[in-house]
């Protein structure tokens, strides 16, 4: 803001419908069915901060992760200790009374910090989504005027009827947009594996549990079996079986951090790691993560494929599917 006034994703809406109730506030599932997902493409931010821009960067329509992260980065350059010279503070350079206002507990730990990216960045994606909210009435692209309002104020949108005339605003307003271009990953496209297979996936919910099922012609899924099927309907080309499927994401160099879960990741868990120490060959279940805490899975005989929060309890490990996972031997 500097000195001026200052959350995984829509994947359709098939499961939109299926999560109204469930999953209501979850900015993975919730916005405009017609919207596309973004997410930060790979390196255009720092790798610690690319799961809260990811996460908190789809809270409204007019914010993309890229766009999140562009915003930021003219901020502050990523700098969670910035301070300007008029008192602007931290990753989002929020100025005190806007802090005071508008900053929440991202984290949960109880404190509302503006040096810490945790509270920072969800606190700038829910300011701009208020700020959007509040000149939604003037014409033109929410996102830019979501900007001027977040550089300028919405007080001097509504003011202008659109961008106001201040070259600071102006500049600030198109050097975002121009670098969101390049930071940004569009999810949704045939060129994102992610989204493609949380769509499939997604379509299926309702369907059965059946033991060994890889679709409509064997009258359900298991759980593999889903996940394969999903990915396959975006090129790519998995192992059958659960802990097979793990192996070869690790051998990919695939497997990513709990903290960098992001949707499409697949997750994995043991039903040994209750009674006693699992390795990656007890590896027996395996779902889709939608985002903040939810995934997409066929669980068991007698249930049927359904989103529900992770197993944390049970949880191995996750991988992500990427277009070179290609593999095309079965497992």
């Amino acid at each position: 803001m500097k000195g001026s006034a200052i959350g995984l994703v829509v994947v359709g809406s098939s499961l939109l419908a299926v999560t109204a109730t469930s999953l209501t506030g979850n900015p993975a599932v919730s916005g405009k069915a017609t919207s596309v997902a973004n997410r930060t493409a790979p390196g255009s931010v720092p790798r610690k901060y690319e799961r809260l821009f990811n996460a908190w960067g789809n809270e409204c329509d007019a914010l993309t992760p890229s766009i999140l992260a562009a915003q930021l980065k003219q901020e502050s350059g990523f700098n969670p200790r910035a301070k300007s010279p008029v008192g602007a503070m931290g990753i989002a350079q929020f100025m005190p009374g806007t802090w005071q206002n508008s900053g929440v507990d991202g984290n949960g730990d109880g404190k509302r910090d503006v040096w810490d990216p945790e509270d920072a960045i969800p606190s700038a994606a829910k300011y701009m989504c208020s700020v959007s909210k509040d000149v939604k009435d003037v014409p033109g692209d929410e996102t830019r005027l979501a900007l001027a309002g977040y550089n300028a104020g919405p007080g001097a949108v509504k003011k202008y009827r659109g961008i106001p005339p201040y070259k600071e605003t102006e500049n600030y307003v198109s050097t975002i947009m121009a670098s969101a271009a390049k930071m940004g990953q569009t999810v949704g496209g045939k060129s994102d594996v992610a989204v493609e297979a949380v769509n499939y996936a997604s379509a299926q919910i309702g369907k059965d549990y059946v033991w060994g099922g890889n679709g409509d012609t064997d009258g359900g899924f298991d759980c593999s079996g889903l996940t394969k099927a999903a990915y396959a309907q975006a090129g790519v080309t998995l192992p059958r079986v659960a802990n097979a499927q793990y192996a070869h994401l690790k051998n990919d160099g695939a497997v990513v951090d709990k903290s960098d879960l992001t949707i499409g990741d697949l997750v994995f868990f043991s039903q040994k790691k209750r009674t006693g120490k699992a390795s990656a060959t007890d590896i027996d279940h395996v779902g889709i993560y939608l985002g903040r805490g939810h995934f997409l899975n066929a669980p068991r005989t007698g249930a049927k494929v359904r989103i529900e929060k992770v197993w944390w309890d049970t949880y191995m490990g996750a991988g992500r599917v990427y277009p070179k996972s290609a593999n095309t031997k079965e497992a």
